[in-house]
Formats: C-alpha cells, sequence, structure tokens
C-alpha cells in the first residue's frame, strides 16, 4: 500500500487548475543532515526527488491501498552555481504518446532555479511483495563475499565525518571497473545521516553516490562539481552484496556506467561535470 510518513520535506501542497502542484521545502538541517552537502549535491538531488514526488502524489491520491512504486529513470539539471537551497518547488506530468513522467523544479529564496528533474516510474499491485523480496535477499546474501572488501580512502572521495566510504578501487588489470558494497553500516542511519532509503534494498541515493565516488576514483580525486545525471533503474540492487560500476563511455564533460551485481545488469548510470 501506499507508504504513510511520520515526517515529509516539502509541506503547504496545493494542486492548481492545470493539475500541478505547488509546495514549500524544508530548510531544517537537523531533521535533513543531507542539506549540508550543498544544494547541487547528487545525493540532495536524488532525496529531492524521492520527497517531492511522493508528496506530490500523496497530494493527487494517485497511489492506492495495496500498490507499490518504483522509479525506473530519471535526469535532472542543476542551475548555475551560487544558488541557495530550494525553498519551494512545483511538480508536473508530462505525457508524449505513451511516454509518461513527471517534472521537479525547485527554487530558492531568490526564485533562482535550483534544479531541474524529470523522473518515470512504475506502480504495481503484488500480493506476494514481501515474500517475493524475501526470496531475493536470501540469494543475494549466499552469493555475497563483503569480507574481504576494501574501501576506498575518504580523502580520495571528498567525503565528511558523517559520511563513509561505498567503493573500492579499480584493479590494474581493470581500471574502469570500480567495485562498491553498501550496507546498514556505511549507507543507512544512523550510521550514515546523509543517506538514507526503505532499508530493503540499495535505493537511488545509494546508486549515485557510489556514481560519484567512482567518479573521484576514476579521476584521482573530488575536484569536480556534478550538473546533472541521468540513471536507468532496471532490477533491484540488493543491500549487503557487492556490485560493479563499470566505466561504459567517457568524454571530457560525462562519464557513464553499467551497475552490476551478481553478474546481472541493473542499472545504467551517468554523470555530468565541470571542474570545482
Amino acid at each position: 500500500m501506499a507508504r504513510q510518513f511520520t515526517r515529509s520535506y516539502t509541506h503547504d501542497h496545493e494542486v492548481n487548475a492545470d493539475g500541478s502542484v505547488a509546495f514549500t521545502c524544508s530548510t531544517e538541517f537537523e531533521a535533513w543532515p543531507w542539506l549540508t552537502l550543498g544544494p547541487h549535491h547528487p545525493v540532495v538531488v536524488q532525496a529531492q526527488n524521492f520527497w517531492c514526488s511522493v508528496g506530490a502524489i500523496l497530494k493527487l491520491d494517485e497511489m492506492q491501498e495495496g500498490q507499490w512504486s518504483a522509479l525506473t529513470w530519471t535526469e535532472w539539471v542543476c542551475g548555475e552555481a551560487g544558488v541557495s537551497d530550494a525553498v519551494r518547488g512545483t511538480y508536473e506530468r508530462e505525457r508524449s504518446g505513451k511516454d509518461r513522467r513527471y517534472l521537479i523544479t525547485l527554487f530558492d529564496a531568490e526564485d533562482r532555479e535550483v534544479v531541474r528533474m524529470r523522473g518515470r516510474g512504475v506502480v504495481f499491485r503484488t500480493r506476494n511483495f514481501e515474500e517475493w523480496r524475501g526470496e531475493a535477499k536470501r540469494e543475494a546474501k549466499w552469493h555475497a563475499d563483503r569480507d574481504n572488501f576494501e574501501f576506498a580512502p575518504r580523502e580520495l572521495l571528498g567525503i565528511g565525518e558523517c559520511e563513509h566510504s561505498l567503493v573500492g578501487l579499480g584493479t590494474k588489470h581493470d581500471p574502469d571497473t570500480i567495485p562498491a558494497l553498501v550496507t546498514s553500516e556505511n549507507g543507512l542511519p544512523p550510521a550514515n545521516p546523509m543517506l538514507g532509503g526503505s532499508g530493503d534494498h540499495v535505493n537511488s541515493v545509494h546508486m549515485i553516490e557510489a556514481a560519484r565516488q567512482a567518479m573521484a576514483v576514476l579521476k584521482g580525486g573530488p575536484d569536480f562539481e556534478i550538473s546533472g545525471g541521468e540513471m536507468h533503474l532496471n532490477r533491484y540492487v540488493e543491500l549487503g552484496t557487492p556490485f560493479s560500476l563499470r566505466v561504459e563511455n567517457q568524454s571530457e564533460s560525462e562519464v557513464g556506467f553499467q551497475l552490476d551485481q551478481l553478474g546481472k545488469p541493473c542499472a545504467e548510470i551517468t554523470l555530468r561535470f565541470g571542474d570545482a
């Protein structure tokens, strides 16, 4: 069924005549520690993507009892450098032929565009969701090899005291494949207050931060700014089981990764960037 939340990043939802939803955004760092990462950090963008879309969908009453939802695609473009944290936003539904997606635009206190993001998801109904996910998690745990995982050094990744490494280093034989591992100890509160999620699987915030850290490994440090990106999410990625981020394409302005786990392709992630 539609999840019920005890708190919300967005408030004061109003449905406009055209069906779009206007809302305000929280600026409370204590409630939402990831806001301290800065308005264009990919973790912030993906967290906002989740909370803004959920808030609007619930306001529009588009989730029914017994239904589940999953993000399958998203892309985003950051606004100009120097903007402040988002204080308000809009949610719109877009449709082109059979393609249905949403558009979220966030603005700071000076009405400057902070970020523009699009997304697409699926809403589905299944009577044995918990049983199905339980079987998948048991299989992943059976095949997991995490005891000898070596994480990349913090200084290479540009992470703060409250954050944790999610990736390792590439090997001499395969420098373009970066191993990754997300667990409750490095990817969920209270151990890591910057990342969150359902606790059922690796969420989009984990994937995008793992990709950002992988890019830092490839570039030899965190001296770059993410200006946008895109994710295609094809299957669940399990917590506690290593996965890999393999470079599929690379240019001066972007890096594209293929995310695999247990020999299965799970996602494609593209990060676009400039110099810090």
